[in-house]
Order: structure tokens, then C-alpha cells, then sequence
């Protein structure tokens, strides 16, 4: 299983998503103009599912004010999957606002995952991602060209962007360039749309929510020779809603979406998100 592209769908729309979203007034109505900042440190941790079994838990801790950004990911095997299969990654970002813009500042990736240790490390030259650390090389990927990253930012940065398009405007739509170190991928959103919480796989937050849509599409940096390109190359769509959580705000409460090998998965939130100085 390749795990580091569900890592990036569930980190893109569930954990900032949910800093954005908290920025709302309330639950039916998310108003333009809403400058509130969570100067708090929030964690959100959820449970992942594919074809019924609980298979990745993710941790997202994040603060968040006026001036700038700073980001944790923990993704690691979850449930029966934790028996079998080693996997445990950490990701980390920071970064500064200027008038509704994100400028990334450093990304990093590091842990275990496809049987190696990994670790990605990013810094930004004039609003464009340089490799400063990759390991392991992987020789049978196609390498983006430079000239495809100008304003292109890591995973968490790409959060960032979205939370300000929401905080401004009170609505998901948004879009960015997203590159990992190893794919330049492209993401949008969409909404909200006022609907119920699915109800499966074990949902503990249920009844009225917002829905955001939002499309994923890989563009650059596919393996050589693949036999899935087709698959690689098409968009792959997903959903998240949001609730008014007490003490937090709206919070993404279920995330679903298409990787394009493993298929649908769902990401569900485990338990009320804790915030601290």
C-alpha cells in the first residue's frame, strides 16, 4: 500500500480545513469577512477506513494567528493494519500570512513508510519549493521540472492557503499547486452545501453539517513505465463536513475521498479536538 497520498488528501482537507473552518461564525451560516484567529494550539486526531477495516491514524496539531502559520502531521498504521504493516511519518511546516497570500518558509518530512526510512526537506526561493534533502532517490519517477514549481508549496502550506481564502470569505473555494518533493499535484475546493454526517463506520459526530467538495489531480512526477498512469492522471474527488464543535468552532467531523489505488477512504474524527496555550 502507498500511504503518502492518502497522507496528503486526508492532511489537505481534514486538518487545516478544520483551523479554516473554525473561523465561521456558526454551523448554518459562514459569513464573509470573519477575522478571528486561533492563537491556541489545536489537536485533532481522526481514524481512517478503507473497504471496512480501520487502517491509518492521523494527528494534526496546528497554531494558527494574524501573522503566520506553524503545522504538525503525525500519520501512522492504525488498528488490525498496526500488526502487519510499519508505518509511522511526521510532517511539519511554517510559514507566514501576507494580505490573504501564504509564503511558505521550511517543510519537512521524515519517518518510515514502504518498508524505508524517508525524509523530505523543502526551503522556498523567490515563492518556489528547492529540494534541500530527498532520501531515498526514487530513479524510477519522472522529476517535476523546476520550471513546473513556481508558486507551487508543500502540503501544509497549501492548508494554510485555503484557511485564508476561508477566513476572508467565509466559503471552501480555493485552490492550490501542491508538491511533496516528489509530485506537483493540483487541489481545489468547493462549497459549503448544507447535509447530514454519513453515519458509517463508526461517525460519533452526526446530524447537520457543512459540506465541502474538493478535487485532487496529480500533474507531474509519476512513475516511469506505470501501469496505473491512467488512473494516476485522473481527478480524483472528495467531501468533508464540519461542525460547530463547543470551544472550537467547525471542525472537519468526517473527511471521504478516492485514492487512486486503495480507492474510497474515509477519515472520521475520533474524539472533541483539545486546544492549549
Amino acid at each position: 500500500m502507498t500511504f503518502k497520498a492518502l497522507g496528503t488528501a486526508l492532511l489537505l482537507v481534514g486538518s487545516v480545513l478544520t483551523g479554516a473552518s473554525a473561523r465561521a461564525a456558526n454551523l448554518g451560516e459562514a459569513s464573509a469577512g470573519t477575522t478571528g484567529v486561533n492563537a491556541a494550539q489545536t489537536t485533532a486526531i481522526y481514524r481512517v477506513y478503507n473497504h471496512g477495516l480501520h487502517v491509518v491514524d492521523a494527528t494534526a496539531d496546528y497554531k494558527l494567528t494574524d501573522w503566520g502559520y506553524g503545522i504538525r502531521t503525525t500519520i501512522h498504521a492504525g488498528g488490525l493494519l498496526s500488526m502487519f504493516l510499519r508505518m509511522d511519518i511526521q510532517s511539519t511546516a511554517q510559514g507566514r500570512f501576507d494580505h490573504d497570500q501564504v509564503q511558505p518558509t521550511g517543510y519537512e518530512s521524515a519517518g518510515y513508510s514502504r518498508g524505508k526510512h524517508r525524509n523530505v526537506v523543502l526551503s522556498y526561493t523567490n515563492d518556489t519549493p528547492q529540494i534541500v534533502a530527498l532520501e531515498p532517490k526514487e530513479s524510477d519517477r519522472e522529476a517535476v521540472p523546476q520550471s513546473n514549481l513556481s508558486h507551487a508549496m508543500d502540503t501544509l502550506s497549501a492548508m494554510a492557503y485555503l484557511l485564508e481564502n476561508v477566513r476572508h470569505t467565509g466559503k471552501c473555494d480555493g485552490s492550490a499547486q501542491v508538491f511533496d518533493g516528489l509530485r506537483l499535484s493540483a487541489m481545489t475546493s468547493h462549497g459549503p452545501f448544507k447535509g447530514d454526517v454519513p453515519s458509517s463506520f463508526g461517525q460519533k459526530f452526526t446530524g447537520e453539517a457543512l459540506r465541502c467538495d474538493f478535487v485532487g489531480q496529480q500533474e507531474a512526477g509519476f512513475i516511469k513505465d506505470s501501469a496505473h498512469l491512467d488512473v494516476m492522471k485522473a481527478p480524483h474527488p472528495g467531501a468533508a463536513w464540519f461542525q460547530n464543535l463547543p470551544g472550537v468552532g467547525l471542525t472537519a467531523v468526517r473527511i471521504e475521498f478516492e485514492h487512486p489505488k486503495l480507492g474510497q477512504m474515509t477519515a472520521v474524527l475520533d474524539r472533541q479536538p483539545t486546544t492549549q496555550p
